[in-house]
């Protein structure tokens, strides 16, 4: 957990793998979650999904104040007993949905500021047990957001059965995060699961919301934003290096996504 006091910086622009919440304690501030913005007054709390670049900055500068909660994925999904909860968490994860600003008129305002601010408290204090009530608080603030997840999803009904059907397409799913840099084949996918490459794009839509190829892509540009900002590679590298057939293609996908362009996101990540 973190403070941030700046009138101009809060966060600079970054990914990590890991999820995050950010408090807004004090000012005005605007966000970039990837290819969207938002200006937001104190107080107001921000979730930042994996994966996903972010940065914030003071307006008019003057001095605002973050509160900052970042936490592995893991330590949520290696404790939810229930298949059907690791499926909904899963889905959140995947879906990884950019949300807008959680501001007081929200239905879940006082869950979440009454756990991050106990979150926030045992942590200054660092007193004994501290981690364990720490966890409790991030357990008290993402449960109702997946319940709200779920409502938004309408999978109350279904959960179960989906739960099924995403075990089923989970060997083609970890086939395309390993092999995403090279061609990849409806066929294929269908074989790993025992499906004709019509049956089975139509059980990956209706899991995941995306066909396989619009799934695949969507992971190559993820990949290619990891090798953007840490490797120093041209664009041509990298889109060969995540699967795209040429430059021009990479391009365009990326800024379908984005809302900017692969030169713009390595600008923005050296001009910050």
């Amino acid at each position: 957990m973190t403070e941030v006091i700046s009138c101009f910086h809060l966060v600079r622009p970054h990914w990590h793998e890991h999820l995050e919440f950010i408090q807004l304690m004090e000012g005005e501030a605007q966000i970039h979650i990837d290819n969207r913005s938002f200006v937001v007054r104190a107080p107001a709390i921000l979730f930042i999904n994996s994966c996903k670049i972010h940065s914030m900055q003071s307006l008019n500068s003057k001095s605002s104040t973050i509160h900052g909660m970042i936490f592995d994925m893991s330590l949520l999904s290696g404790s939810f007993e229930h298949s059907e909860l690791q499926h909904l968490y899963a889905r959140f994860i995947q879906t990884a949905p950019i949300l807008e600003p959680i501001l007081p008129s929200h239905p879940l305002w006082h869950e979440l500021t009454t756990h991050f601010e106990l979150a926030y408290k045992e942590y200054a204090a660092q007193e004994i047990g501290c981690e364990l009530i720490i966890k409790s608080s991030l357990y008290r603030m993402m449960i109702p957001m997946l319940r709200s997840f779920q409502q938004e999803l309408s999978l109350s009904k279904d959960l179960n059965k989906s739960f099924d059907q995403y075990k089923r397409l989970k060997p083609a799913i970890d086939f395309i995060e390993t092999s995403y840099a090279q061609k990849i084949y409806t066929d294929t996918l269908g074989g790993l699961v025992n499906l004709s490459p019509f049956h089975f794009t139509r059980l990956f839509k209706k899991v995941t919301g995306l066909s396989p190829m619009n799934y695949i892509n969507r992971y190559r540009v993820e990949m290619a934003k990891r090798l953007l900002i840490e490797k120093d590679l041209t664009i041509t590298q990298i889109a060969e290096r995540t699967g795209f057939c040429n430059v021009n293609y990479f391009d365009k996908v990326f800024k379908e996504m984005n809302g900017f362009t692969p030169l713009e996101l390595r600008k923005q990540f050296t001009d910050g």
